[in-house]
């Protein structure tokens, strides 16, 4: 039965998006035995640092205007949103850049990496792509074109992938590692560009800027602090890591986190705009089938996360010793450790949007603070009493694990209240 379910599933929009990220994803992962030959540790260090910073900045670098666009009945306050977003990150990313090479100098020596000072401009290009790329997705997200979500996916990994390779074997060391974020986003928003090109260019009323902001006022004011917060839960502890222990440990921890986070990110990001767009279709028809929804795709994940935790589990270290050579042994008993945490995050990460269609936002950013605290604390606390690597890393896999579990049951029973409500007429609709 479930094996049918997952079947149908993948002949519809889930499996067009999931084809594109296969496509993408998949060079990602083929070409990262050459990554490790051609990039040293300590690039992948580096690798982890840029993207730690760039998931942060890029959390905050639209004003979260771009979460609202799947909400609106009309089509014209939802372009209204897009531009809202659009200026939210020009903006943002122009002072970013102008701090970013003022004080590139300070920031080297805060993070302990000299690669802000050559590539100061890497972090601010690459969020100002960020925010432009997750825009431009919404809005296919709220128009249902799935077939531009898997096109972007799939030019996305590829150039990534090309991009990695191509100025490592120039000896572009570390700047072409560094850099593959950016290419790989560039690319993506051409792959997408013609699915949304004429709907953004009509762009909405001048006039309703500001009754538009108004409306939606808790996009900026909270969900861009609950999204700040959730961008640091995930990446403050990869920072700890990298800080506290050594350049080695670093390295290891580094690979695994390229190896297990960038095909979860991709995949649940591609199912969680399957997700957005249908619940946010079903929040606007007043349709009281948000739970069953929710429990569908949480099951479906999970279904399909199964066999390849089970080969983590099972033959980690074996895995990244042959793939990517006999040093990088150590990163497979990272994975091995970090695996069921990442699990949680694939099945539980889509259906996290529905708070944000619910609009309860308060309810998330409470989730994402105490998620914050507890994985920060995960690291230093083990790190302070002497705790060795692994074990340090088992204890923050564990909390990553917990906290989607809650994360999940709030969700859950949020759509259950709201489909409660829309069974009920004479209620009025929350938001």
């Amino acid at each position: 039965m479930l094996r049918r379910r997952l079947l149908r599933k993948l002949s519809g929009p889930v499996g067009l998006i999931l084809a594109g990220s296969v496509i993408g994803q998949g060079s990602v992962l083929l070409v990262s035995p050459l990554l490790t030959r051609l990039y040293s540790p300590s690039d992948f260090g580096a690798f982890a640092v840029v993207t730690a910073a760039t998931g942060i900045v890029g959390a905050v670098i639209t004003l979260s205007w771009d979460r609202a666009v799947v909400i609106p009945e009309e089509d014209g306050v939802a372009r209204t949103l897009v531009r809202l977003t659009m200026y939210s990150a020009a903006i943002l990313a122009s002072v970013l850049a102008a701090a970013a090479y003022v004080f590139r100098e300070e920031v080297a020596r805060t993070v302990g990496s000299d690669i802000f000072i050559a590539f100061w401009w890497v972090v601010p290009m690459t969020a100002f792509s960020v925010g432009i790329f997750a825009v431009l997705s919404s809005w296919l997200v709220r128009e249902r074109r799935y077939e531009g979500l898997a096109v972007r996916n799939g030019v996305q990994g590829v150039a990534q992938a090309v991009s990695s390779v191509s100025l490592g074997a120039l000896g572009m060391t570390p700047f072409g590692l560094i850099s593959s974020i950016l290419v790989g986003r560039v690319a993506g928003l051409v792959g997408m560009t013609r699915y949304v090109k004429r709907a953004v260019l009509s762009g909405g009323e001048p006039n309703s800027l500001g009754v538009t902001a108004w409306r939606y006022r808790k996009f900026p004011l909270i969900s861009t602090f609950s999204r700040l917060l959730n961008a640091m839960g995930l990446q403050i502890p990869i920072l700890l890591i990298i800080g506290l222990y050594g350049s080695v440990e670093a390295g290891l921890f580094a690979l695994t986190v390229r190896v297990l986070a960038a095909p979860v990110g991709i995949v649940a990001d591609a199912v969680s705009q399957y997700f957005e767009g249908t619940l946010a279709h079903n929040v606007r028809s007043r349709s009281p089938r948000l739970a069953a929804l929710t429990r569908k795709v949480t099951l479906n994940l999970a279904a399909a996360g199964l066999v390849p935790v089970g080969i983590v589990l099972v033959g980690g270290p074996d895995i990244f010793a042959w793939v990517f050579g006999d040093n990088w042994e150590g990163s497979g008993e990272v994975a091995r450790l970090m695996v069921l945490g990442y699990f949680a995050q694939f099945v539980v990460t889509p259906i996290s949007r529905s708070l944000l269609v619910l609009e309860r936002q308060g309810t998330l950013f409470v989730w994402d603070a105490v998620r914050l605290v507890a994985s920060t604390t995960a690291v230093a606390l083990p790190y302070s009493m002497g705790v060795p690597f692994l074990e340090s890393v088992a204890v923050l896999a564990s909390v990553q694990a917990v906290s989607y579990l809650i994360i999940f049951i709030l969700c859950y029973f949020a759509t259950k209240a709201r489909d409660s409500e829309y069974a009920s007429p004479q209620q009025p609709s929350i938001g």
